[in-house]
Formats: C-alpha cells, sequence, structure tokens
C-alpha cells in the first residue's frame, strides 16, 4: 500500500467509522464503505490485511506481533486516525496537523512542545519550555542546573544560584550582575553587545563608545562605523556623515565641508565646500559665492545688465556682461534693437555672399570633375581604336601569309 504525501492539514473531529462492521469480512469495516480491504506484504510474501479499505486504515504501523496495523480508521484524505492525531503527552486531547515525512511523528501541541523555532519535539523542561536537545545548563563549571529565566523571557546564561554570587566590579557597587559577571545594568555600556563599564569619568557609555566633545556625556551616534566619534548633537546632520559639526560656526548642525562658507552662515551648503543656496552662485555646478555675498568681491557692474549680475560669482557676472555687450545694450541693460537689426541684416548680406561663393565654388569643382570625366573618356576610345587598328593589321598579315603559303603548295 502506498504512503500518501499529504501534509499540513487541520483535524477538528472524530475519524468517521461505525462500530458495526459489514457481514463480509473482506470488506472494509467502515459503515456504508464496501471496498475491499487493504493489506501489506512483508517479507516472505506474507500478506496482513486491515480492517479498512487503503482510506480508512490508519498508517501508523504497529509492530508485527501486535497486527501491524492500527485497530482505529481515519477519515478519508487524511492520514492518521483520530488517537495519532493528538498531542504527543499524555493526557492531551488536543488535535493538530502531521508535518513529517514517511515515518509517523508525533504531534504536540504549542504547551507540550519545545519553544525553539522550527522544533517540533516534546518540551521535557517545563520552565525553560525545551526539549532535551535544545535544554541550557548554567554555564558555570561542573554545574547542571538549568539556567536562570527572566521574568521577561530572557534566558540567562547562568542558573539561579549562581546568577546573585557575580557583583558589580565597579568599585563602591553592590549590585549583581547576572551573566554579565564584570558590571550591573547601571553601570555597563548602552551601547548594544557592549558589556564593558561605563566611562567612570561619567556619561552612559564606555571609553570606547562615549562622546569625543569635551564634558559630553552621550554615546556615540554611529557605534558600528569605526570613524564616529561624536554623538548625535556633535555629528553632521547630512546623511552619512560622522565628522563633528563646524567649532568655529556657533549652532551650525553640519560639519566645516557642510556649512555654507559665506561668514557668519550657519546653513547647510549645497555641496561639499561650497554655499548655501542663499549665498551661492545661481549657477549650479559653482562653488563660488555670488557678487552680492562676497564682501571680498572688487567687481564694478556695469550699465549692461544691472543687478542681475550680483546673483552670480565673478566669474559668471563677467562672463554674463561680456555676452550683453556683445549683443548690444543700453545703459539700462536694455537691448538696441535697431542696432542689433542692422548688424543682423549686414550679416545676412554676408552669410549671402558667402553662400554664392560657396556654390560657385562648387559648381567649378563640377565643372573640373566634368572635364576630366570627358578627359578619361576620349583617352579611353583612343586605346580602343589603336588596339582596333592592331588587329587588323595582324589580320592582313595572316591573309598575305595564308595566301602564298596555299599558291607555293
Amino acid at each position: 500500500m502506498a504512503y500518501s504525501d499529504a501534509s499540513y492539514n487541520w483535524y477538528s473531529g472524530p475519524s468517521d467509522y461505525s462500530d458495526v462492521p459489514t457481514d463480509d469480512s473482506r470488506k472494509c469495516q467502515v459503515e456504508g464503505c464496501y471496498r475491499k480491504h487493504s493489506y501489506e506484504r512483508l517479507r516472505g510474501g506474507r500478506k496482513i490485511y486491515s480492517k479498512y479499505c487503503s482510506d480508512h486504515t490508519c498508517l501508523k504501523p504497529y509492530p508485527e506481533e501486535e497486527g501491524y496495523w492500527c485497530p482505529y480508521p481515519k477519515k478519508t484524505g487524511e492520514r492518521y486516525c483520530g488517537n495519532h492525531l493528538k498531542c504527543g503527552d499524555p493526557g492531551c486531547d488536543k488535535l493538530g496537523e502531521f508535518t513529517g515525512g514517511r515515518e509517523y511523528i508525533p504531534w504536540f501541541c504549542f504547551d507540550h512542545r519545545c519553544s525553539v523555532p522550527t522544533c517540533r519535539s516534546r518540551a521535557t523542561n517545563r520552565q525553560q519550555q525545551r526539549c532535551e536537545a535544545h535544554f541550557m545548563k548554567c554555564t558555570v563549571p561542573d554545574c547542571s542546573r538549568p539556567c536562570h529565566l527572566h521574568r521577561d523571557g530572557r534566558l540567562d546564561l547562568v542558573c539561579a544560584v549562581h546568577y546573585g554570587t557575580f557583583r558589580c566590579a565597579r568599585e563602591g557597587c553592590t549590585r549583581r550582575t547576572g551573566s554579565n559577571m564584570h558590571f550591573c545594568p547601571n553601570h555597563t555600556c548602552v551601547v548594544p553587545d557592549c558589556t564593558a563599564g561605563r566611562d567612570p569619568s561619567g556619561g552612559d557609555a564606555c571609553r570606547k563608545h562615549l562622546c569625543n566633545a569635551p564634558s559630553c556625556p552621550n554615546p556615540i551616534a554611529h557605534p558600528t562605523t569605526t570613524t564616529a566619534s561624536f554623538c548625535t548633537l556633535h555629528t553632521c546632520r547630512v546623511r552619512g556623515c560622522t565628522h563633528p559639526r563646524a567649532a568655529d560656526a556657533r549652532g551650525s548642525d553640519f560639519c566645516a565641508s557642510h556649512t555654507c562658507m559665506t561668514p557668519n552662515c550657519r546653513s547647510e551648503a549645497r555641496f561639499r565646500n561650497s554655499h548655501c543656496p542663499r549665498h551661492a552662485c545661481v549657477v549650479t555646478t559653482c562653488p563660488h559665492p555670488r557678487v552680492s555675498a562676497d564682501p571680498s568681491s572688487t567687481l564694478t557692474v556695469s550699465g549692461g545688465g544691472g543687478n542681475s549680475n550680483r546673483d552670480r560669482c565673478v566669474a559668471h557676472a563677467r562672463a554674463r556682461e561680456r555676452r550683453a555687450a556683445s549683443l548690444g545694450t543700453d545703459s539700462l541693460g536694455r537691448l538696441d534693437y535697431e542696432g542689433l537689426r542692422s548688424r543682423f541684416e549686414l550679416s545676412g548680406e554676408r552669410e549671402a555672399e558667402r553662400e554664392r561663393k560657396r556654390l560657385s565654388d562648387d559648381l567649378e569643382a563640377l565643372r573640373r570633375r566634368e572635364r576630366e570625366r570627358e578627359r578619361l573618356r576620349e583617352d579611353e576610345e583612343e586605346r580602343e581604336r589603336e588596339r582596333l587598328e592592331r588587329v587588323r593589321r595582324d589580320l592582313e598579315a595572316w591573309r598575305r601569309y595564308s595566301g602564298s603559303g596555299r599558291d607555293g603548295w
């Protein structure tokens, strides 16, 4: 009889069988089912029959001397009967699911199962709710007691007896340390996974994780980064930057590289070693300050452009003035349309003259190429005439030679 591969089924009721068997012992003994009973062929070819058909035979095997088959039927589509789907702990009647493979594995409910994820063995220790394989013992040598269970459900590394024997290593402190064995919670560094003691000078962290700012008791902001040395209050606010805030800019939230380079400005720069949007040149990629924000600038804005150039740096302001001068502007920075029209008309005439000259040159080049092709064609015809003349002379010579030979013969 082939085993079923069904798994993860929920069983909530008893098996659907009747105590009244059928008259034919070769038929399934479940009331209303008249299929032939199933069998298993053992070693030697001997058959052992079940009282039920393959749909109602429980797949839990028994020793051969006990009849091999389970005496209780199962529901159609299920794998085991109600007795073998119960919790494996004695006295528990909870029904559950079968998650094993071909071999029968007893199922245990949540109250009697090991609390370790993915483990479905029976919990042999009620305090830890763990099986024998996952049972945790005290780490003190020669101690076999179970680990101490805290109120929050966390297991300690030592038992309850040894939990109170370790005292805090800080001088003058009499608190217990538990499994830490060095410092109590009040004297342990607050950085996760750090068991070192807090710095004796004060603060909530050890000497390694304490902020490097003078008299600051806070831990560093990024303990997993090797370059971090300051707390959140003393670290640059730019994402990914671990440098300290600028000391020369009181009240700045950014480091020297990310603080606006304009004096007395504490805003964030557009990029490193530049200026904030209020003081930077309006050209996006320019790191220099605009003229209006640069006290050291000696640029004198000319009439062409007015105050519109003061939102640019010196270099870009002068470049804009040169462009304005090339276009022609009045004293107020307005364009001289009449002058521009005459310049454009003059430039149009020059362009037309250049176009005529270019077309004339192209036409002359075409004529030269045509004359060259004509000369090549004449040379080819001359060579063809010479070839035909040679053929004609050879033919006449052959005829003369042939005629003289016939007459002599």
